[in-house]
């Protein structure tokens, strides 16, 4: 099997408003995504996909709404505190946890590719040494339904 891996970076601050310690002030963070796709390789290309659209693709998904922006839960407590504020603002369902985040990057992103690609694997870094990793079961099932008949 044969994977494409995309990574990029992006900084934005968040809050969690539910949290008791520290992570319920706003703070900032230095995100590190790698994203992971499969997919045939197109014989007229010799690509399973060109990283220049994957680039475009993880721009338009993760780093036009994420990068520099305050990313915040929505709820009348957060729509309250920050009402006044005029910066760049990403609003969650949920709370912008790692786990949170991962699973919205990852619908994003896959709303955004060729019906032929799958994305299977993510990993979110929010500091160096933690990370939340998102895994697509169905792609690996996927492809091993169409290694076990080709």
């Amino acid at each position: 099997m044969i994977s494409l891996t995309k990574k990029i970076e992006f900084e934005a601050a968040h809050r969690l408003s539910n949290y008791q310690g520290s992570c319920s002030g706003i703070h900032g963070h230095t995100y590190k995504l790698a994203a992971t796709f499969i997919g045939p390789i197109n014989p007229d290309t010799d690509m399973i996909l060109d990283f220049k659209t994957l680039k475009s693709i993880l721009q338009l998904s993760v780093l036009d709404p994420l990068d520099h922006a305050l990313i915040l839960k929505e709820n009348p407590e957060n729509r309250r505190i920050f009402s006044a504020y005029t910066g760049k603002t990403t609003w969650m369902e949920s709370e912008p946890t790692s786990e949170r985040m991962i699973e919205w990057v990852a619908i994003r992103i896959t709303a955004l590719l060729p019906t032929t690609i799958e994305l299977i694997e993510l990993q979110l870094y929010e500091t160096s040494r933690s990370f939340t990793t998102w895994k697509n079961n169905k792609g690996y099932f996927y492809l091993l339904l169409f290694l076990m008949y080709f």
